[in-house]
């Protein structure tokens, strides 16, 4: 990193040329060039099954023509399932109608699907399964009505009796994809991602990568998830890649995909990854596999080294957030120390400046301070949240991140906390607020705080320290079966406390700092 003044502030790189057109212009590009190559595959009945390029173009075509003729260009059309080809599919469709992806969850309660329907307005909802493999119709037809609810599984079907139809006028700075965050609020956020930016946002990570036509990607991240819809499927297409699609994660089914499909390029959050070493079909050395992706939590070095070394492959660690694609990322020749330690520099076309919290100033390299960045991949706001997003992206047009972190004498930046005081459970990202608003809910808790506890397997869990109304006595399971009604299985407390009182600060706000104490004490 060149900076004179020593300033914690690296201006973005260009020589990466970014893609200057939509996912339909893309999709349609790669099918001119690549049309027999495989663009996805997957595990189907009768065994691998493939889908061609000019396939893909084709199906996305039929389904783009199913759409229009039940919504129009602008609208939003929900997605609620696992992962599965129709998925994919949708998104695609979705992106040659000009139609925004708004995907739910599969693991949402009653309560948040209402509130993202209120947000969003879908003129459609398409839904499956649950990555358990319980169906989400009933539930869907119930929240959102039988008229707008569509079966996912049925889609190729329907689609297939609809002939293709011209795309309608469709601008890279359209809106592609409403990518649901939870806020500190308790109330979910939807950030607003245009073409520009989900495009780019895969494009650049396989450019990072070294990524081309040849490669084979299998990442089971769900694709309700930036990772999963933009870094995965749409970064695979851009290079004319094939995207293998997995149901859910399942280390002995993943291993077998390894194999049968010959995978280059393999990821997914730590968590994920130690689950596929403990497998008894872990054989590194059979498999021809590039690089290894991760991120969403804290990799540890030993993992790190262990697959490195087994592999004769790159461990590649990437930063970002729903509100931007892709922020950082290590590159395949940084060492064990860099990998573990940092995530990386920041990405071609990203600036990243760390600010004081108080005044908002750029601080000095080494210094803690929130990460801010701005480039073309960072989300146009929150959806329908003006208020939301003025407090998110600056005049400037700065997001910030909310984390909090520091950027070295090289360039690498390193996240040492959380300003929103995020947990990050197995890459899935919860947020205190919402958690101790659904626990405030029950008639015999007076006040809750909750923190995350150091977990192995998971990285962090969510712990929930609470003191109780005079006169009640409810145990843990009650409390978990309280919240398990309300939010999402991860985001449920698995660790407890029940206490007294609260260690509080001079001006009354509890110290989660000390609960977290509390919690590392045994109670």
């Amino acid at each position: 990193m060149s900076n004179e003044r020593g300033a914690a502030h690296i201006p973005p790189d260009t020589s990466i040329d970014l893609i200057d057109g939509t996912v339909g212009d893309t999709l349609r590009q790669m099918a001119e060039r690549f049309a027999d190559r495989p663009a996805l595959v997957w595990s189907g009945e009768g065994g691998i099954e493939t889908m061609s390029y000019r396939q893909l173009l084709d199906e996305a075509d039929r389904v783009a023509a199913w759409l229009l003729e039940r919504a129009a260009p602008g609208d939003r059309v929900g997605i609620w399932s696992r992962n599965s080809v129709d998925w994919v599919l949708l998104e695609y469709g979705c992106a040659k109608a000009g139609m925004v992806v708004a995907s739910w969850n599969p693991a949402w309660t009653d309560h948040e699907c209402r509130h993202a329907l209120d947000l969003t307005a879908p003129a459609l909802l398409l839904a499956d399964r649950d990555t358990r493999g319980v169906s989400l119709m009933e539930r869907a037809r119930a929240i959102v009505g039988q008229e707008r609810t569509y079966p996912l599984a049925n889609l190729r079907k329907l689609a297939s009796q609809c002939s293709p139809v011209p795309s309608p006028p469709v601008r890279p700075t359209d809106l592609f994809l409403i990518q649901f965050t939870s806020g500190t609020t308790g109330r979910a956020k939807g950030a607003a991602l245009s073409h520009r930016a989900a495009l780019n946002g895969g494009w650049l990570r396989t450019q990072l990568a070294g990524g081309d036509e040849s490669d084979v990607w299998l990442n089971p991240i769900p694709l309700n998830h930036m990772g999963g819809a933009i870094s995965m499927v749409l970064g695979a297409m851009t290079t004319g890649a094939c995207y293998v699609v997995m149901h859910r994660f399942d280390p002995g089914e993943y291993l077998r995909m390894m194999r049968e499909c010959g995978a280059t390029r393999i990821g997914g959050v730590p968590t994920m990854i130690l689950s596929l070493a403990e497998q008894p079909e872990w054989r590194p050395g059979s498999f021809a596999v590039r690089s290894i992706g991760s991120g969403g939590a804290q990799v540890p070095r030993p993992l790190i080294e262990r697959l490195m070394r087994e592999f004769a492959a790159p461990v590649i660690v990437t930063y970002a957030q729903s509100e931007c694609p892709l922020i950082s990322a290590t590159m395949p020749n940084d060492s064990a120390q860099a990998i573990s330690e940092t995530v990386g520099r920041p990405a071609p076309h990203v600036e990243v400046r760390i600010c004081g919290l108080q005044d908002g100033e750029t601080l000095a390299v080494g210094e803690t301070g929130e990460v801010c960045v701005r480039g073309p991949v960072v989300m146009e706001g929150y959806y329908r949240m003006p208020e939301a997003t003025a407090q998110t992206i600056d005049a400037e047009g700065f997001l910030h991140t909310g984390d909090l972190g520091s950027i070295d004498e090289n360039g690498y930046l390193r996240i040492s906390g959380r300003a929103r005081e995020v947990i990050i459970r197995g890459g899935e990202n919860i947020y205190p607020a919402e958690v101790e608003d659904c626990l405030l809910e029950h008639p015999a808790v007076q006040g809750a705080a909750v923190v995350p506890i150091a977990d192995e397997r998971w990285g962090q869990v969510v712990g929930a320290a609470v003191q109780l109304r005079e006169g009640f006595s409810p145990g843990a399971g009650e409390l978990e079966n309280h919240a398990a009604s309300r939010i999402a299985h991860f985001k449920v407390p698995r660790r407890w406390l029940f206490v007294e009182s609260f260690p509080l600060t001079p001006s009354g706000k509890i110290r989660k700092v000390d609960v977290e104490a509390m919690f590392a004490d045994g109670g």
